[in-house]
């Protein structure tokens, strides 16, 4: 009867223990949104560096609820459309607490992390200042009568685009400085990797020294990751090989394969649906392999992030004559860091990479001087 007791007793104790433990890990979001436009909407909790929700609330009312346990603190983003070009979104930090989030007032409190990141951010009034300057500006470039005046409108813009980003890198840099031990701290660091343009060097140096609140913030080991393949591509180094199919055979090659010793070659990361990436074409890279293909100009487009209907239309529709390599794996971009696109290379007839990020005019001079042509 003794044992059965303690038995008992043991499984009530754990029981308590655990219900404990996740009451001390259970976190409750209360949001507030606009009435207008988003009842019925879908709120999707995500990770800063992935699309996956984590949870997902519908909103009735102009109001959600998200409830959950959390291990350990992360920076998260609320988002009402899993698609980036119509999303909404809101960062909080997810930790153990009830937390509030009014997107009507702009406001957000409850936990400690979450008021110091209001404090820290969302009452940037410096910021917030030029970004309705940049705001202005631009609806005031719309308006504008003329190309005279339009160009005066750029000219502004771009010099209150640099004030902003100059005061980006002060903020976070000192709130850096400030939370070294906190996840507001690798936050900052992630946003200082993105405005100043961060090399693998540095930010390597930074995260080897630094806490493991920073060094294993998810953000930033990818930010790490994708800084190094960087510098691994980066000019005066060896091309990386990609796998693929030939758009021409439809069989499996390499970009190996696909060069020629004999020629320099200008490696084009692109996509059908990619604006800029056509002007590129159709502006540059069409009339360049005409110009200079019998002179010794390779040209081939690797196609990325796509599909293959709308790569075939594209390559009618823009005349493209010159070679194209379909990345099937979706490892051509990561290896070659590249996070935007176009992004266009030019290798030696060696492999070596001569330039990276080639746009507009540049294009040409460099093939011009990799030619040894006038």
């Amino acid at each position: 009867m003794h044992k059965i007791y303690n038995i008992l007793l043991i499984a009530a104790a754990l029981l308590l223990a655990a219900s404990c433990q996740q009451g001390r890990n259970s976190y409750t979001i209360m949001g507030q949104m606009p009435e207008n436009g988003f009842d019925g909407a879908t709120v999707y909790m995500v990770e800063m560096d992935g699309q996956e929700p984590l949870d997902s609330a519908v909103i009735s009312q102009g109001q959600f609820q998200l409830t959950g346990t959390v291990d350990t603190t992360r920076m998260v983003q609320l988002v009402t459309s899993l698609n980036p070009s119509s999303r909404f979104v809101s960062t909080i930090v997810l930790e153990p607490g009830q937390i509030s989030i009014n997107l009507v007032t702009d406001s957000l409190s409850g936990t400690p992390l979450n008021d110091l990141y209001f404090r820290t951010y969302t009452c940037d009034t410096a910021a917030q200042t030029l970004q309705r300057r940049m705001q202005a500006t631009l609806e005031r470039y719309y308006l504008a009568a003329n190309a005279t005046e339009q160009a005066a409108i750029v000219k502004i813009y771009t010099q209150t685009d640099s004030l902003l980003n100059a005061h980006n890198i002060a903020h976070n840099q000192k709130v850096f400085e400030a939370n070294k031990d906190n996840i507001i701290g690798a936050y900052a660091l992630s946003n200082l990797v993105e405005y100043e343009d961060m090399s693998f060097e540095k930010l390597d140096s930074i995260m080897s020294h630094s806490s493991s609140a920073i060094a294993n913030y998810g953000p930033l080991l990818s930010a790490h990751k994708q800084l190094l393949h960087v510098a691994n591509t980066s000019e005066g180094k060896p091309y990386v090989d990609i796998e693929g199919i030939d758009f021409a055979t439809g069989n499996a090659t390499t970009l190996s394969a696909m060069l020629d010793s004999t020629q320099v070659t200008l490696v084009d990361f692109w996509a059908s649906w990619c604006g800029p990436c056509r002007q590129e074409i159709s502006e540059n890279l069409v009339r360049l392999y005409k110009k200079y293909g019998a002179k010794g100009l390779n040209i081939i487009g690797v196609d990325v992030w796509d599909k293959l209907p709308n790569h075939k239309k594209a390559v009618e529709d823009l005349g493209i004559t010159y070679p194209q390599l379909i990345d099937t794996t979706r490892a051509a971009t990561e290896n070659y860091g590249v996070v935007g696109i176009p992004t266009i290379l030019l290798l030696d007839k060696d492999g070596t990479i001569l330039k990276r990020g080639l746009r507009g005019d540049d294009i040409e001079a460099a093939i011009k001087e990799a030619l040894n042509v006038r």
